[in-house]
């Protein structure tokens, strides 16, 4: 170690402040209710050649330490003092922005003309043009359709603004105000940070600050490996699924191997599905990408919690992405629900880990994030549409060994905050009718899963458009782990309770009218542990909260409750019947739900990994065009498909 360990604690201190500082001005001076309400953004400070060295914990999007600007360097080459960087294209920065809506900034600091650092920010900005309002769609077939891409440029070059650059991004959005007020947000906050590391260099000199920067990587991928270490050396398997690509009904399969031998841990993708045709994409170029192993760092920081958060947390990791995968898509793969990508890599992931150490593990929660967003007719505007977030809607979290699911939000997007109902419709063109809990949703367990969460709104204005991108858990349920029951699917309604009453599947745009209500409900959290071994007082507390009915309580955990001059109470005599013989047995490791199980009974584990193996074989551009004809093929199939049956099908095809 370089530096004297009380000093690095010290200034680790210091470069945390500065990048929560960094976070604070953006909270405060973004346009963006997406930005200033659900904290959509980031904050980071990197080493000069591009590796994160210090990431806050508590401001913004909490899961991109992972990330590092290194393409961004390679294209940018030279740098001077007073040089703004800007970019939001995920092909020319190795996936750094991960969509087109998510603008960078990013800033070299000097000291006496020497590069010592770099501050780094990004936000979710509003529009940036392409085929819908609020430039995500999840049927986009391309890139170019979601709007403007930035390679990275300068916006100020040795201190002065590109003008230029500057207008061509406003002119491409279709709400240009609010993205002008996120971009000087942005710019306000790396000035800040540069001004901070100025004064961190003089309180403790320049080598000390440069030591420290790489200190503290080390330190922290030192404290990963002692966590790693700690897993059973082994191989172990897992998939998961998001329900469909938006062209058909075919699954999109997420499937790792992870491998732990000694502090290493490989995460194989080679199983996964190709890349699709619609925008359920991730770009990586197959590098280190927090979104590949969110739920990994998620668990060591979980073990650790004092560990410094920056990129050496990865550095134990290794990943095998084959391009074309779904996990590394390439040109001109659209990219704008990343998201659920990355969610249920998080599943898979922790579910393969679910098998050595179920006990510090989380059955699966709702596994979305789907922003819900009203697009409205601008009058002032000659028509043209803007657009506001109206809720980030997650999912009950999954519950693990001790802890109950939290309600509402899952594990993987707890950084995202809600927008309180009052802000909403001062801002927009809707009146919420309810937004709460849904009762009875939570997968039954020993540690419950959370509830699911519903909003539903009346539109207020003829000609609107709701959009969700991110929905899923829509047909596969939340599964539940070691005997704990898997959660409930989300649902979509449109004028529930009416004549006019239509359920719907995943939305990509929702043409509504004046009066139109759409009612909107998560999935809910898997359960961990048999329900039956629930402390009574535990489910009787969920009934008196209004999560749980009594009928429930019965069907569920076996716990019988009768009404008393004091309110309900649990039937003692009655609940050791119902429980009688159901405590105290092994229970399967997951228990996958109704859908799954229909689903694998023919596309068998070794039927779909066989067949993504094939696909490689194939030109990226024509491999899902194949996976779908042979899905179509073989989908009515009334027995568990072989490896062999579908290899020959896939011969057949070719």
């Amino acid at each position: 170690m370089r530096t004297d360990p009380a000093i690095l604690e010290i200034i680790q201190n210091f470069y945390s402040a500065v990048c929560c500082g960094m976070g604070y001005v953006i909270e405060r001076t973004s346009y963006s209710t997406f930005v200033t309400e659900s904290a959509d953004y980031a904050t980071a400070l990197t080493l000069p050649t591009g590796e994160f060295f210090a990431y806050p914990k508590t401001a913004g999007v909490t899961n991109f330490m992972g990330l590092s600007l290194t393409r961004v360097i390679k294209e940018c080459k030279d740098f001077e003092e007073g040089d703004i960087i800007l970019t939001n294209d995920p092909y020319t920065t190795d996936g750094l922005s991960t969509h087109l809506p998510d603008v960078h900034v990013i800033k070299p600091i000097f000291h006496e003309g020497e590069l010592i650092c770099f501050a780094w920010t990004f936000v979710h900005t509003s529009d940036v043009g392409g085929c819908v309002p609020s430039s995500i769609t999840p049927t986009a077939t391309d890139i170019q359709m979601e709007g403007l891409r930035i390679p990275p440029v300068k916006l100020f070059q040795a201190g002065k603004e590109n003008q230029d650059i500057k207008a061509l991004f406003l002119a491409n959005s279709r709400m240009p105000v609010l993205n002008m007020g996120d971009l000087n947000a942005m710019v306000s906050a790396v000035n800040t940070a540069e001004r901070k590391i100025h004064e961190i260099v003089a309180k403790f000199g320049l080598q000390t600050a440069k030591d420290s920067m790489l200190d503290l990587i080390d330190q922290s991928e030192l404290r990963a490996r002692k966590i790693v270490e700690a897993i059973p050396d082994g191989s172990y398997r897992f998939a998961d699924y998001l329900d469909d690509d938006m062209e058909s009904e075919v699954p999109i399969r997420l499937a790792v191997e992870v491998r732990v031998e000694g502090s290493d841990i490989t995460l194989d993708f080679r199983d996964c599905d190709p890349q699709v045709a619609t925008a359920f994409n991730l770009v990586t170029n197959g590098s280190h990408h927090s979104y590949i192993y969110q739920g990994l760092i998620n668990y060591i920081i979980s073990e650790d919690p004092f560990i410094p958060v920056n990129g050496g947390l990865t550095n134990p990791i290794h990943i095998l992405a084959p391009e074309g995968t779904i996990v590394n898509a390439q040109y001109p793969a659209a990219v704008g629900c990343r998201h659920p990508v990355s969610l249920r890599l998080y599943n898979a992931v922790l579910g393969a880990l679910a098998q050595v150490i179920p006990e510090k593990v989380q059955a699966a929660g709702g596994g979305q994030a789907a922003i819900v967003v009203l697009s409205v007719p601008d009058d002032e505007r000659g028509g043209a549409y803007k657009s506001t977030v109206v809720e980030p809607m997650g999912g009950g979290g999954g519950g693990q060994k001790g802890m109950d699911g939290v309600h509402g939000i899952d594990h993987s997007s707890g950084f995202l905050c809600n927008t309180p109902i009052e802000n909403l419709e001062h801002r927009t063109d809707i009146l919420v009718k309810r937004y709460e809990l849904v009762e009875d949703s939570a997968g039954a367990g020993l540690y419950r899963g959370g509830n699911a969460i519903q909003i539903e709104f009346e539109v207020k204005k003829q000609g609107s458009l709701v959009g969700a991108r991110g929905q899923e858990r829509l047909k596969f349920e939340p599964w539940g782990l070691q005997g704990g029951i898997a959660g409930e699917v989300g649902t979509v309604t449109l004028n529930p309770g009416t004549e006019q009453e239509e359920n719907l599947s995943k939305i990509s745009v929702l043409h509504v009218g004046k009066g139109d209500v759409v009612r909107i409900c998560s999935p809910s959290g898997g359960g961990w542990g048999n329900p039956y071994e629930r402390p009574e007082d535990a489910v009787l507390l969920d009934v008196e909260e209004g999560l749980l009915s009594v009928e429930k309580a019965e069907e569920a955990y076996g716990v019988i409750l009768k009404e008393t001059a004091e309110g309900l109470a649990v039937d003692e005599e009655k609940t050791r019947e119902a429980r009688a013989g159901k405590t105290g047995q092994k229970a399967e490791v997951y228990d996958l739900g109704e859908k799954r199980r229909a689903y694998e009974a023919v596309w068998t584990p070794e039927a779909s990994d066989r067949l993504a193996q094939l696909l490689q074989e194939r030109p990226i551009s024509q491999r899902s065009y194949y996976k779908h004809q042979i899905h179509q093929k073989l989908d009515g199939t009334d027995h568990a498909l072989s490896a062999e049956e579908v290899e020959a099908e896939y011969r057949r095809q070719a």
